[in-house]
């Protein structure tokens, strides 16, 4: 065979190419045999080729003894390039070898359109910009935040619904539904009695959640003691405290006979039709990035801890929120497993990325995240995409910034400021209590506003000035650890040895604050947040609660008199006392015996 002869190899769907026809086929079992090029080739191009092909190697034949020897090859297989569908004959007729092998490489599912893209971005180093100590940016060219009406808010607004209606649109039927059907079937794998859950049952056993995060008591059994200083009324009027316990035990919402290599597979319906639900309000103009911690302190191979934080361990959630603390969308966070795309950029500009295209973030809304997420890389490309963006830059991401040095900056007075352009970004560093820095591509011309700060020594407020960017980050930013708050403030106190509980009930809880927020912005209600959980957790239990029936069946025989009076008969005749019998005419009370004594008595002649 001449040198010039073309073949080609294909690796895990990557095509190369080689000067040989000789070829090896890896397969999953141990097999062997012998097919020429051109029977290969058709193979390949069949609708069903058969066994899953791994890995197609072609060699040259001389070549075949060095693939698993220490022999160098001259030429390299990246040196060449060919067609596998301009092949001569006499490639196509040479003899080809099949090899079938338990040896294979998983091939990763090929990337959409969009993913493919966000997947090749390129983290943009800094000594390749030009900065300039200007006030001024580029022209932004972000589009104009526009809300297309009538929305879902306001269709739910004009049925005047209350706070438990709003709530059940907010944690819906499809999510209701589940829970029923996979805790019945867990059941009727696992236990011996079924569990026949139903959804009344179900929304009760959720407002005895909600109601145990204000009525606390040291264990859940005390909600249906009958002690005065423990009984609660309403829970044990509507579920017996052993119902109560056998959904506890069986509460699930897959089928464990169906899991997969997602670490929170157990859970990944409840964010997935949360995330669904929550866009019922139409998504703000500003919006907060940040991690949320659902508390857990048990084992589990993704349970996080994070330093200076109010929760330090449990798990942690990648949240999009609103500026006033309605969350939009939530990932949990699962280390290379996590389901949001990798751009290149970095995890903080991933995840920012990534929520928002899953999110589905209309173009002209504004962006708040900290130091964990912000890269001028991320900027650029928000600003491709249409987005506003504020966010802090730590001190690793200004090599080659042309700023002071921090520490001559930090021996500045008090408020001092200093100020880049660079493209449409604005970049801004300032001296209060700490030093901090500020990259936007919302602000394009630097400005300053006036802040009231106390002052220890003169006991009076003093008017500063602060970059206008800095102060629109404080304004705007902290929605997700808002959300975080509420949710804590009255939270279930009911716990499970199950691992994935707290984020059921994180969730639960979660779905009640973002349908108090949607109540106050849509539908003008005055309930604070507590009062709000005890109208809808008081109303599952009314409306969805069944009352405990009598303690066995009613008696026939006739209540027994308690009032039973003495004999009317003079005490020193009867010495009887107190009887059940009287006589009719004359109304009295006496003994069989007194009967005739008392009447001959009365009417002698």
């Amino acid at each position: 065979m001449s040198s010039g002869q073309m073949v080609t190899i294909v690796t895990g769907g990557i095509t190369r190419s080689l000067c040989t026809p000789y070829v090896i086929l890896c397969y999953s079992d141990e097999l062997s045999f012998r097919l020429t090029l051109s029977q290969v080739l058709d193979l390949l191009d069949a609708d069903d080729p058969g066994p899953a092909i791994c890995n197609i190697a072609v060699v040259p034949k001389t070549e075949k003894d060095a693939i698993e020897s220490d022999c160098d090859s001259d030429a390299s297989d990246m040196d060449f390039t060919g067609d596998s569908a301009h092949l001569p004959s006499r490639i196509l007729n040479s003899t080809a070898e099949l090899f079938r092998s338990d040896h294979f490489e998983e091939v990763e599912p090929a990337l959409t359109k969009a993913e493919s893209i966000s997947a090749h971005l390129i983290k943009r180093n800094n000594k390749s910009r030009h900065f300039r100590k200007s006030k001024k940016t580029a022209k932004s060219h972000l589009p104009d935040y526009i809300v297309y009406e009538p929305t879902a808010a306001q269709c739910l607004k004009a049925t005047n619904a209350n706070p438990l209606d709003v709530f059940l649109a907010m944690y819906p039927p499809s999510l209701r539904e589940l829970p029923i059907e996979m805790s019945n079937l867990y059941s009727a794998q696992n236990k011996d009695k079924p569990l026949n859950l139903s959804m009344e049952e179900l929304l009760v056993f959720d407002g005895v959640l909600l109601s145990s995060g204000y009525c606390t008591v040291p264990r859940r059994h005390l909600l249906w003691s009958l002690d005065d200083d423990v009984h609660n009324n309403s829970i044990s009027n509507a579920m017996r405290r052993n119902k109560f316990d056998e959904i506890m035990a069986s509460i699930h919402v897959v089928d464990n006979t169906k899991c997969n290599d997602d670490p929170f597979f157990k859970v990944r319906p409840i964010f997935q039709e949360l995330n669904s639900s929550y866009k019922i309000l139409p998504i703000s103009k500003w919006l907060s990035v940040d991690e949320s911690m659902i508390p857990y302190y048990g084992r589990h191979g993704y349970k996080q801890f994070i330093k200076g934080k109010p929760i330090r361990y449990g798990y942690k959630v990648w949240s999009l929120a609103s500026s006033g603390g309605y969350l939009y969308h939530m990932e949990p966070y699962a280390g290379v497993h996590t389901l949001l795309q990798k751009t290149g950029l970095g995890q903080g500009p991933s995840v920012v990325l990534g929520l928002a295209e899953k999110a589905g973030v209309p173009g002209g809304c504004n962006f708040m995240h900290d130091n964990l997420f912000t890269t001028l890389s991320l900027i650029d490309e928000m600003t491709k995409r249409g987005y506003g963006c504020i966010g802090t830059l730590g001190q690793n991401q200004l090599f080659d910034v042309p700023f002071k040095p921090i520490n001559e900056f930090q021996k500045l007075p008090w408020v001092s400021t200093e100020f880049l352009s660079e493209g449409e970004k604005l970049l801004v560093r300032w001296r209060d209590n700490s030093v901090v820095t500020v990259a936007s591509n919302v602000e394009n011309v630097y400005s300053e506003a006036p802040v009231k700060r106390w002052n220890k020594e003169g006991k009076a407020y003093d008017y500063l000035q602060q970059p206008q960017i800095i102060r629109s980050y404080k304004q705007q930013m902290g929605g997700v650890d808002l959300h975080d708050l509420q949710v804590s403030r009255y939270h279930s106190t009911i716990r499970s040895k199950k691992w994935w509980w707290p984020i059921y009930a994180w969730t639960l809880h979660s779905a009640v604050v973002n349908s108090w927020l949607f109540h106050r912005v849509v539908m003008n209600g005055d309930y604070d947040l507590l009062g709000f959980q005890r109208v809808v957790a008081q109303s599952l239990l009314k409306k969805f609660g069944i009352a405990p029936k009598g303690h066995g069946r009613p008696s026939s025989m006739l209540a027994a008199v308690t009032d039973i009076p003495r004999c009317f008969m003079n005490h020193n005749i009867c010495k009887y006392g107190r009887t059940s019998f009287g006589c009719e005419k004359c109304a009295r009370p006496m003994h069989i015996e007194c009967f005739k004594k008392f009447h001959n008595l009365n009417h002698k002649p």
